[in-house]
């Protein structure tokens, strides 16, 4: 009888919810930069009523990058909860600059069908189960890290066509923010290009929300810094 109690505890401690536990609703804003010089500010929100989830992200140039490029990204996830999950059912990332005007937006008619259009074309795709957005991506990867899942691969729409993102996890490191100092997970895009890397910091005190996001494209650098965070 004590073996089965002890069984049951330890089911019980490896089902635990917190171990899959959706990420807290928050608001977010970030400093972006490139190469040292300060382009714009980026904000995300997450949140939820009943069982439906919205993720928004808004990245806007400012000062001189605003009057040279006036350059305006729009992300918008929505979908349902159900259980600890987060199933994505439609997309929207909307680039606006004073040179173009592009829009991706699509949805999942079925877990495995997705229905779009990007740059004004119309594409339809057979997906893998779970397949993801790339807003979304985000949120799943902080489940993941926080429930410690050692394989981090997501499948992606993206800009009509089905695409893949695994990760690398290079350890634990501290990081000191204007918000405070952070144990961030730091994990890092897998690419077979090395002249291309994106590298996140994920803070841990944060349900693993990114507070720091370095792409290096061949000495290029674009980072995004937190500078605000305030949960909902």
């Amino acid at each position: 009888m004590k073996n089965a109690v002890k069984i049951l505890l330890l089911i019980s401690f490896l089902i635990s919810p917190q171990l899959y536990a959706l990420p807290k609703a928050f608001n977010a804003e970030y400093d972006v930069s490139k190469s040292g010089f300060s382009l714009g500010t980026m904000q995300a929100s997450l949140n939820y009523q009943g069982n439906q989830y919205h993720y928004h992200k808004l990245t806007k140039a400012k000062g001189l990058a605003a009057i040279l490029s006036g350059d305006t990204l729009t992300e918008n996830s929505d979908g349902i909860v159900q259980g600890e999950s987060l199933i994505p059912k439609s997309y929207l990332r909307h680039h606006i600059s004073k040179r173009k005007d592009k829009k991706d937006q699509f949805h999942f008619k079925t877990a495995t069908s997705v229905q779009g259009n990007y740059d004004n074309k119309a594409y339809q795709l057979t997906v893998p189960a779970n397949t993801s957005d790339l807003s979304l991506l985000e949120l799943r990867l902080m489940q993941d890290i926080a429930a410690g899942k050692t394989q981090t691969k997501y499948n992606i729409v993206d800009r009509g066509e089905l695409k893949q993102y695994s990760f690398n996890r290079l350890g634990t490191v501290t990081l000191k923010l204007k918000t405070g100092s952070y144990a961030c997970e730091k994990v890092r895009v897998s690419r077979k290009n090395n002249k291309r890397q994106t590298t996140l910091w994920l803070a841990k005190a944060l349900d693993y929300l990114p507070v720091r996001i370095l792409h290096n494209d061949n000495g290029d650098k674009l980072e995004a810094r937190m500078t605000a965070y305030h949960a909902q």
